[in-house]
């Protein structure tokens, strides 16, 4: 870690201190987002005393690309990572790319300027390099069910590609791997700083494989589950490569013959509750402690996830639920009237949280991120905000969201457009529409798609 140079030195003596939560794979499936289903009530309260972000999409809907850009600010491809090679760089060969680009990543910004860095969990594609923070535990495993000669077994689905599975865990709740980064951060929390402190802690559910104790599984009865929008021809107005975007998890007609698909629902739901009661913990131990009152909390997830939207039960589309994501800032020094529900409604991208929390902190501007500050947006809901949301993978397809539309262009030039006004599952494709006003938005859409350079076939970065 780069120590704290003198042209950097400011006062850090009344810096709020900053508690970032990151999620794994968590859609917006929370109560305070309008899911009527989901058990949530911690992140429900935080939403209710910050700003929660109801249309924030992430930039690259795999785990380690998505985390990538959040902590450098930047967009995957301006780390000149392209279409050779592995999707999942490793954490160093991250923080060597944003190094470069003559940058740095998020938590080293805020250390060279006098914080404290403490990290848990998994927050890059593993956690955080070690050296690189104050404080480290690092990422604990997948939590998966072991048979009696201590070898990985399988429930429900057996497929070869991913980490696809459902069911109870043979391992109590306190041997998790997020219980420990929990317990760790309370444990941080309860200690005494000398310093301003930025207090990472990421947790692995309701990443697959989706097992976790059956007291949680309980809590969703399979005859109450109620299953998702699904419309049985949604594919007959797609691109074909819009059907081959990683499309190697079971469908929808295979957990329906298979009577599966409530119980992967009650899994998935079920980790989500498990995650939210590790974030009360956390929670609680902050509001007890003397950092109640100066310590910035932002909770997100690095992407969403399908539960048999669109016939997927997998991240990887550009469709909105892949790219859509939780997203809550609280600040407790707010002028906000206090109880009132902040909500916005425009669309935002994760890489605006570096700009935000150097904004929110008092720290001068890094002027090689790619994002910007929600501060706006935050001292008031319904600014007028035209910056789009972008998403994309590889060389496989690149979507922007951009007021009600998504439009997005694939490899072989296929493209799709849709209008969440009046289509929010996304199952009219309006790039087949004669009505000739969709021209003019298409028109505009692919325009926007130039501008960050998130093109399809870009080239990789020199």
């Amino acid at each position: 870690m780069v120590s704290c140079s003198s042209s950097k030195k400011v006062n850090t003596q009344k810096k709020p201190n900053v508690l970032f939560i990151a999620v794994d794979d968590l859609n917006d499936w929370a109560g305070y987002m309008g899911n009527n289903q989901a058990i949530t009530p911690n992140m429900d309260a935080l939403a209710s005393q910050g700003t929660f972000f109801n249309s924030a999409h992430c930039q690259y809907a795999v785990c380690g690309p998505s985390r990538a850009s959040v902590m450098s600010g930047m967009y995957y491809h301006s780390l000149g990572f392209g279409s050779e090679g592995s999707i999942q760089k490793k954490d160093k060969e991250v923080v060597e790319a944003v190094k470069k680009k003559g940058s740095s990543l998020i938590y080293e910004y805020f250390a060279d300027y006098g914080y404290k860095t403490m990290a848990a969990g998994k927050l890059l594609h593993h956690h955080v390099p070690e050296e690189t923070v104050d404080v480290s535990h690092g990422r604990g495993s997948w939590d998966f069910n072991l048979d009696e000669n201590g070898k990985k077994k399988r429930l429900n689905w057996f497929g070869s590609v991913g980490l696809l599975d459902w069911g109870p865990i043979n391992k109590p709740e306190t041997e998790m791997s997020d219980y420990k980064a929990a317990e760790w951060a309370v444990d941080q929390l309860s200690q005494d700083h000398d310093k301003p402190f930025f207090l990472m802690t990421g947790f692995l559910r309701p990443h697959t494989p989706l097992y976790i104790q059956q007291k949680y599984l309980d809590m969703y009865p399979l005859d109450e589950i109620e299953l998702p929008p699904y419309k049985e021809d949604d594919y007959n107005d797609i691109p074909k490569a819009a059907e081959e975007v990683w499309n190697t998890y079971p469908d929808v007609p295979w957990a329906i013959k298979n009577k599966q698909w409530r119980k992967m629902l009650q899994a998935y739901m079920a980790c989500i509750t498990f995650t939210d009661v590790q974030i009360g913990k956390i929670l609680k131990a902050l509001e007890n402690s003397p950092y109640r009152d100066n310590t910035i909390v932002v909770l997100w997830s690095d992407h969403g996830f399908h539960m048999g939207e669109k016939s997927r039960f997998q991240k990887h589309t550009a469709w909105d639920r892949s790219t859509k994501v939780p997203l809550i800032i609280k600040d407790p020094r707010s002028k906000s009237t206090k109880g009132t529900i902040k909500q916005v409604e425009a669309n935002v991208q994760l890489i605006d949280l570096y700009p935000t929390l150097l904004e929110i902190c008092g720290l001068p501007e890094n002027k090689k991120v790619e994002g910007h500050s929600l501060v706006p947006l935050m001292k008031n809901p319904s600014v007028k905000w035209e910056y789009p949301a972008y998403t994309f993978r590889r060389d496989k397809y690149a979507t922007v969201k951009y007021g009600s539309y998504r439009f997005t262009e694939y490899f072989d030039g296929s493209r799709e457009l849709y209008n969440h006004a009046n289509d929010p599952n996304e199952w009219n494709n309006l790039i087949h529409s004669a009505d000739d006003k969709y021209k003019d938005i298409v028109e505009h859409m692919h325009g926007l798609l130039q501008k960050p350079e998130v093109i399809v076939g870009y080239e990789e970065s020199k």
